[in-house]
């Protein structure tokens, strides 16, 4: 049994995602303890910053994790494209696909991502962080934190490629076993920085350091993984870079509006709000973006059992791992809002925080905000069985909508309208919109469905929400 388990993909992911959890639950403590508001303010900030600009690797690393897979089973351009073949020059459709001509494209694109990332970083990274760097006391210090955490995105994403390679080659469990390490140490020796040094730049510059080291890491290990299958990286071919395009744009202008939104409010807030209301923000930001990875997990891992059975045409037992997969998901999304909401601000107040939350409602919007997004998410997979991929328009509405609402609430009812605009967004339209068509692909009327997934745990939601304005009244 312990065998298998130090075997499994699945369970040495869980693990990678634990450390990250834990890790944030032993520094996050301590950070606010030795770093006052407007430290946090930018420490946080520069985390939203550096997870917004990761959408540029634009679903390029799973799309080309499947292109190595192909190529180790002798597959051909043809099976790349898939169903797009139409005009495509018969002779290019039937050439075989090469482990080296794929890693070598891989290792183009990711080199022109990370000069792009790097840019982007130095230009809206910088408009946006420099207003918090001017208010910290030493505001060298800060300059010094932000350069370091910007070397740290070029080498993030040049490390895409060797996930990819690990990943098609079947390296999951080595891949996320490094990934486990790597983040304890990195946490472990973050939580010695910031209790010893009180410093933003040591904090930053530790993390780097491990990003690099990983970086290394996963390079040595993919490098023999090619060697141990005879291939070597080649030149750049683009015929696969326009497949891989073909496959990937969609989800990745998708992914874009979907965790843009969302990360995106994560650097707004700043520039709107005042600097102990952005701080706690991003707190609340960071905490239930791991809630949403932990909730992710029930129903992701089913995936691949859900296509299978798909393709096989057995759709009762795709409604049993759809449905089994998001009631858990959104119960343990559940948890973490209720977590966040009522017991974060106690818990702030027994460490001695710098930050506290200073209105729960807000807590509360962006908790009913991400349990809308997570719902409309798992419908989208759902839907996405059909084929028919639509990521990209969907969810480029859905940002739309949001971020109309906020201009428009703004006025009215200042930094709440931020997480209020992402629940107009996500509620108003992506959830109705993309429920009515995953359950007319699974055939479904929607209350036998609801009711065995989303109806009990958004009660509960509904229920916490009308707990804490009845408090919030009483003791007005």
């Amino acid at each position: 049994m312990l065998r298998q388990l130090f075997h499994s993909a699945t369970f040495n992911t869980w693990i990678s995602l634990a450390v990250r959890i834990g890790g944030l639950a032993l520094l996050l403590p301590l950070a606010l303890r030795h770093f006052d508001v407007q430290e946090v303010l930018v420490w946080q900030l520069q985390s939203s910053i550096v997870a917004m600009l990761m959408w540029i690797d634009f679903g390029m690393t799973p799309t080309f994790s499947r292109f190595i897979a192909v190529a180790r089973g002798g597959g051909t351009l043809g099976q790349l494209l898939r169903g797009n073949v139409a005009g495509v020059d018969p002779e290019l459709a039937a050439r075989p696909v090469t482990l080296g001509g794929v890693t070598g494209t891989l290792r183009r694109i990711n080199a022109i991502m990370a000069v792009l990332g790097s840019i982007l970083v130095l230009i809206i990274g910088t408009l946006v962080i420099q207003g918090p760097i001017a208010g910290l006391h030493d505001p060298a210090t800060g300059w010094l934190a932000w350069v370091l955490t910007a070397l740290a995105v070029p080498v993030s994403l040049l490390n895409g490629s060797n996930t990819a390679v690990l990943v098609g080659m079947d390296r999951i469990t080595p891949l996320r076993r490094v990934e486990s390490l790597i983040g304890f140490v990195q946490i472990m020796t973050t939580c010695v920085a910031v209790v010893t040094t009180d410093s933003l730049a040591a904090v930053a510059g530790n993390y780097t350091l491990w990003g690099i080291v990983l970086f290394a890491v996963n390079r040595w290990m993919a490098g023999r993984a090619l060697a141990e299958n005879g291939a070597r990286p080649s030149v750049y071919d683009p015929a696969l870079f326009r497949a891989a395009w073909a496959a990937g744009w969609r989800s990745g202008i998708g992914i874009l509006f979907s965790t843009g939104l969302i990360q995106g409010s994560g650097m707004v807030m700043p520039q709107i709000a005042p600097p102990e209301v952005a701080a706690a923000y991003l707190i609340v930001l960071r905490i239930m973006t791991l809630s949403s990875q932990l909730a992710q997990a029930p129903f992701y891992t089913r995936l691949p059992a859900m296509a299978k059975a798909n393709a096989e045409g057995r759709r009762a037992d795709v409604v049993k791992l759809a449905t089994g997969g998001m009631r858990v998901a959104l119960w343990t999304l559940l948890a973490g809002i209720a977590a966040l909401v009522f017991v974060a601000p106690l818990a702030l107040e027994l460490i001695g925080s710098s930050v506290h939350i200073p209105d729960q409602r807000l807590s509360m919007l962006l908790g009913v905000a991400f349990f809308a997004e997570r719902y409309g998410a798992m419908h989208m997979q759902i839907y996405t069985l059909s084929n028919h991929v639509i990521w990209h328009r969907v969810n480029g509405l859905t940002g739309v909508i949001g971020v109309v609402a906020f201009v428009l609430l703004w006025p009215l009812v200042g930094p709440v309208a931020v997480p209020l605009g992402m629940v107009i967004g996500y509620a108003g339209f992506l959830c109705p919109y993309i429920s009515i068509k995953s359950l007319k692909f699974l055939g479904l009327n929607r209350w036998p469905f609801e009711r065995a997934t989303s109806i009990l745990p958004l009660l509960a939601l509904l229920g916490g929400v009308s707990a804490l304005l009845t408090m919030q009244a009483i003791a007005q």
